[in-house]
């Protein structure tokens, strides 16, 4: 299938080519925020038809239309879908990363122009595989074995984050305390922290003696007041001084929290002062496919960004878990970054650059209009 077949012969082939056709009859006589984003096609050059189609796509379509139309295949881009992607990503300002925990994936989202990585929860790599082995071990252990067991698991933890900063090739990497619900109190949970820190920072020295950069960010999981989250940072601190000593001052990090829908608005206020990045958790939320809780948790969204935006105005919100069906309420709340899986960047960054091309095409118009008026009464 050539790409100027794939839109045809199909439902979705029909109506999609069925609305460009409105719209191109449309814009003979008239002026329309659709119909001016049709002519920003055409003056962007490089774009071909099935492109403007995709583009023109509801948002509902566009991973519909990623799929069967061949441009995208096996985890690969054809060359079209790459010079697409690459004019969404001028046409945007919406930062779009992946979320990922397997190096694999990351070092192909990063090629492929993932703009980072939003999230890896800090338990993810404990949960299969040989580190998941002797992790489980270190829990039952007691004594000079649980000693042994810590020092092979650092030294595993840090072999895998090694292999995520490789991947991330610089690009910036957030990452969640470990939250693990096998662990029976909060001193056990510590010290798995204080081994996933431990590893993590040595991971930092080994790729800072092959001259390898990192943007580490190191959130704290659902923070219920300010004071827990700065006795969470003093923590962190207390860790990288022991393991890294002088050569803290090299390593590059970022502060910030993981909160949910439920998090108090007051309470992530106070801890936005101190944040240098909050990520809403949209991967939590309670919607249970129910569309009445779809509509509690953005407004326990809302409320939170609303509250955090009176205290710091220019602190980076992202919302980790978004997708295409997301995007209005990104855009409406001014959120500057969302983390989205794999399988969800193209279509992502795809319809990020639409919406904004769309809004600037409204405003212009309205820019316009108001011109007019103007003009005519004066």
């Amino acid at each position: 299938m050539t790409e100027r077949q794939w839109g045809t012969g199909s439902e979705w082939g029909e109506r999609l080519n069925g609305e460009a056709v409105n719209a191109v009859d449309f814009a003979a006589g008239d002026s329309s925020p659709e119909t001016d984003l049709l002519k920003h096609f055409a003056m962007a050059g490089g774009i071909t038809h099935e492109e403007v189609l995709l583009l023109l796509a509801a948002p509902e379509d566009i991973d519909e239309a990623l799929r069967v139309s061949g441009i995208r295949h096996s985890g690969t881009i054809s060359p079209s879908l790459h010079r697409l992607l690459g004019w969404s990503d001028r046409n945007r300002r919406l930062k779009v990363m992946s979320r990922t925990a397997v190096p694999e994936r990351i070092e192909r989202d990063i090629r492929q122009g993932a703009q980072g990585i939003g999230l890896i929860r800090g338990e993810e790599a404990l949960q299969h595989g040989l580190l998941q082995e002797v992790y489980t071990a270190w829990l039952k252990s007691r004594g000079e074995k649980s000693s042994m067991l810590r020092r092979r698991l650092i030294m595993l933890w840090t072999a895998y984050w090694v292999s995520v900063f490789q991947a991330a090739k610089g690009s910036r990497c957030a990452v969640s305390l470990l939250e693990d619900p096998a662990l029976s109190h909060a001193m056990e949970e510590r010290e798995a922290q204080d081994a996933q820190l431990e590893s993590m920072f040595r991971a930092l020295e080994q790729c800072g003696e092959q001259d390898m950069e990192c943007q580490l960010e190191l959130l704290a999981v659902q923070p219920e007041h300010a004071d827990e989250f700065m006795d969470i940072h003093h923590f962190i601190e207390e860790v990288a001084e022991q393991t890294l000593m002088d050569q803290k001052r090299f390593v590059r990090i970022r502060y910030g929290a993981l909160l949910d829908e439920r998090t108090n608005p007051a309470a992530a206020a106070e801890i936005a002062r101190m944040a240098d990045v909050i990520v809403l958790d949209m991967e939590g939320t309670e919607s249970g496919g129910d569309p009445g809780l779809t509509e509690d948790a953005a407004r326990g969204f809302a409320d939170i960004i609303e509250r955090t935006r009176r205290i710091k105005p220019q602190l980076t919100l992202r919302m980790n878990g978004a997708g295409t069906g997301d995007l209005k309420m990104v855009y409406r709340h001014g959120i500057h970054e969302v983390s989205c899986s794999s399988t969800d960047l193209a279509a992502v960054r795809i319809l990020g650059a639409r919406l904004e091309l769309r809004r600037r095409c409204s405003s212009s118009q309205t820019a316009q209009t108001n011109q007019a008026t103007q003009a005519s009464q004066g």
